[in-house]
């Protein structure tokens, strides 16, 4: 019988000390894949409609779905902590880079400087060493859209 009271005992006293223990575990590796998931999806779904219409529309339209998809990103950096900070700052250079090349088309090299400074700005917040010239950055969203991720 003190046998059973003993590992009676050790088991209450591994619960009261597991059970905290493991939904305070849990809360931090859970809770952050499911903000994880929730920031990318959503993030995602919406360059994915932007992206269409870049591709897809006329240069008005698509520059209003870049600046569209561009506010969403700002407005999502400013109202939660962004679970993925590197990978929001390329998508949003990415963004900015579209906006800057749609600016060229249309004739307005203010436009496009202003948008390339915003870019490489991006860039540079979440790289140590950063010196970016228009070429490499050319080169950048050509790579990027030569192989979409959405």
């Amino acid at each position: 019988m003190k046998r059973v009271t003993k590992y009676g005992l050790l088991m209450l006293a591994g619960m009261l000390i597991g059970f905290p223990l493991g939904f305070w575990h849990a809360q931090t590796t859970i809770g952050v894949g499911a903000k994880i998931l929730s920031q990318t999806l959503a993030l995602s779904e919406y360059e994915t409609l932007a992206n269409l219409q870049y591709s897809q529309a006329d240069p008005d339209h698509a520059t209003d779905a870049q600046r569209d998809l561009l506010s969403f990103m700002r407005r999502l950096r400013a109202t939660q902590e962004v679970a993925l900070p590197t990978e929001l700052d390329f998508d949003q250079a990415k963004v900015l880079m579209r906006l800057a090349l749609l600016e060229e088309q249309a004739g307005y090299s203010d436009g496009f400087q202003r948008y390339m400074q915003q870019a490489r700005e991006t860039l540079c917040h979440s790289l140590t060493h950063c010196s970016f010239t228009e070429k490499q950055m050319r080169e950048f969203i050509a790579q990027a859209e030569a192989n979409p991720r959405h």
